[in-house]
């Protein structure tokens, strides 16, 4: 009885720390981006609907409210959770923009539902099985609204013995690749974490990026894989029989991707932080697997900053997840200018020095889609992108890195005391 008090005095005492933090941040905030931060999630809390509501009646930038919402690209959960509070202190205006944002939004996102569907009756019909990732599936799964998550393009999973296969089928059905065949099997699919395709139906353009690993630079990769694939559980996404991701994957899955890009767009973590207060997820199962395949600082950190964010609670196998050294969380600007840096952060989630040299590597190298967008070379002379993209990329960090410096130089001059 002594043990069990012990331990419910301890977790509390934890929840109360976490609190403290988020409270102490919070604090630190301009009310507009307070509240884009409260209202950029699937269910708020009686506490959290109490401070909307106290926000709400104060004085508000509503441009920058959706200008910080668009950029983070969490305008459809804003819409919702005002719409639950039935635009208590919203001006018309904003009320009408954020609606009929939403109403496009969720167009596009039923498009990108009958694509997706027709893509994977294609592969189905062929015998490969394709596990859908983020996009509208993840929406309808934690919002159960396809229409509550703004999607740029449809990502799809397939076993990589079977990933020329998709490729070939999925260009058959209308899509189109900037590379060959020949370049896609001998360079790209050893040394890119997906393949980028497009297809123009009618005036609509779906973009689709086909992968078949999730930890490109690892050495863990080929096992994870295969343990994905032998606990992937069969599903039916639309009316489609396809394949999901257990939750304890879904979770580290969505946990790379967010640290990836270094935890800067808010859309990621309010995801992460819905799924962990959605769904059941077994956390031993997800430590075993972080150790396993050397995810414990992405497992570890994604939590830290969703607790840190959105006060997410953390799993009693997590209660010591710190944030990350030198991450700037819910950064105010997300132009190149100032977040230039957050590509180079994917090197630091790598453990073993041959893994960050190979990454580096593949990085400067070789040749994605952006590289033959810049240069669209024909065919014949795919070889030359190997000498193009470092150039490119010499160029490109070199004026990012200039841009930076005089942004730095002028808010120091503009902060200087007169």
């Amino acid at each position: 009885m002594a043990c069990h008090q012990q331990t419910d005095v301890i977790l509390a005492s934890r929840r109360d720390v976490i609190h403290l933090l988020r409270d102490t941040m919070l604090a630190g905030l301009l009310p507009e981006d307070e509240l884009c931060l409260l209202l950029a999630r699937g269910q708020l809390l009686p506490g959290e609907r109490a401070r909307v509501l106290q926000v709400l009646a104060g004085p508000l930038n509503w441009a920058q409210i959706l200008k910080r919402a668009d950029d983070h690209q969490v305008l459809p959960l804003l819409y919702r959770s005002l719409m639950k509070l039935e635009f208590h202190g919203v001006p018309s205006e904003v009320r009408t923009r954020l609606t009929a944002e939403f109403r496009q939004n969720a167009i596009r996102n039923m498009l990108f539902v009958a694509e997706l569907a027709r893509e994977m009756t294609l592969l189905g019909e062929a015998g490969i099985r394709v596990i859908p990732l983020k996009g509208v599936t993840l929406a309808e799964a934690l919002y159960g609204d396809p229409a509550c998550r703004i999607c740029s393009d449809i990502d799809i999973l397939v076993p990589a013995a079977d990933a020329l296969r998709a490729r070939n089928l999925i260009l058959n059905d209308g899509y189109v690749s900037p590379f060959t065949e020949d370049f896609f099997a001998h360079h790209q699919f050893h040394t890119s974490a997906d393949c980028p395709m497009k297809a123009q139906r009618g005036e609509i353009p779906y973009f689709m990026e086909l992968h078949w690993t999730l930890l490109q630079h690892s050495s863990h990769d080929a096992e994870a894989m295969q343990d994905i694939w032998a606990e992937a559980r069969p599903r039916n996404f639309f009316g489609v029989e396809a394949y999901s991701l257990t939750p304890e994957w879904e979770f580290l899955y969505l946990a790379c991707h967010a640290s990836n890009h270094k935890w800067h767009t808010l859309k990621w973590i309010a995801d992460i932080h819905d799924l962990c207060a959605s769904i059941s997820i077994d956390w031993e199962s997800v430590r075993s697997k972080a150790a396993r395949f050397d995810l414990e600082f992405v497992a570890e950190s994604t939590l830290a900053v969703c607790s840190r964010l959105y006060g997410t609670p953390l799993p009693a196998s997590y209660s010591n997840a710190r944030l990350p050294p030198d991450v700037q969380l819910y950064p105010h600007s997300l132009d190149p200018s100032e977040a230039w840096d957050a590509p180079l952060f994917y090197g630091r989630l790598l453990k073993r020095p041959t893994e960050k040299l190979r990454w580096f590597a593949e990085m400067f190298f070789v040749a994605r889609q952006s590289d033959q967008m810049a240069f669209h070379l024909p065919a014949s002379l795919d070889f030359l992108y190997f000498v193009l993209r470092p150039l490119r990329l010499t160029a490109k960090w070199s004026g990012l890195f200039l841009s930076a410096g005089f942004h730095k130089l002028r808010q120091l001059f503009s902060t200087s005391p007169k």
